[in-house]
């Protein structure tokens, strides 16, 4: 599984645990943060990350309290760095909203999914527009570099960053 999609999926996973606790019909709010690590390999080397993301989570409930649709902010930061070379770091900032649609089973994310820049290099790879996933259907609208490459962005962003 890319990264992108655990990202996608752990903060719907949230959403949706909450949701079970939602027993009002004003809408339901719930904050979550989460502290993250892994590897990934990028042939020579393995981009080694940890980092965190918030979670502000809204879900709107019709009148039986049924939910209707969760609205969950995400912020947060990834550091990354070169197991051969950890002194070669960078780190990615996000901040997006995922709004799920429980009618239709559908997600769409928008804003800045992801954003890498490194000093003197500017911008190295961002996820940043809209994607809707609808059924088998994906719709994307911007640059989603992390949803096209997967680990490969951020592998390319660790060797652009190496002097």
């Amino acid at each position: 599984m890319s990264r992108f999609a655990a990202l996608v999926l752990a903060a719907v996973a949230v959403s949706l645990a909450i949701v079970g606790g939602a027993l009002a019909v004003p809408p339901d709010h719930h904050t979550d943060s989460d502290d993250y690590s892994g590897s990934s390999s990028c042939g020579s080397f393995n981009d080694n990350y940890y980092g965190h993301l918030d979670a502000n989570i809204l879900t709107k409930l019709d009148k039986a309290g049924q939910p209707v649709q969760d609205i969950v902010h995400v912020t947060g930061w990834e550091v990354n760095y070169r197991s051969d070379k950890p002194s070669v770091s960078i780190t990615a900032h996000r901040s997006f909203t995922i709004i799920y649609t429980y009618a239709t089973d559908s997600e769409r994310d928008l804003g800045n999914i992801f954003t890498q820049t490194a000093p003197g290099q500017g911008v190295l790879f961002h996820d940043v527009g809209s994607i809707t996933f609808a059924g088998q259907d994906v719709t994307v609208h911007g640059p989603h570099d992390v949803f096209d490459q997967g680990d490969a962005a951020y592998c390319n962003a660790l060797i652009a960053a190496t002097p």
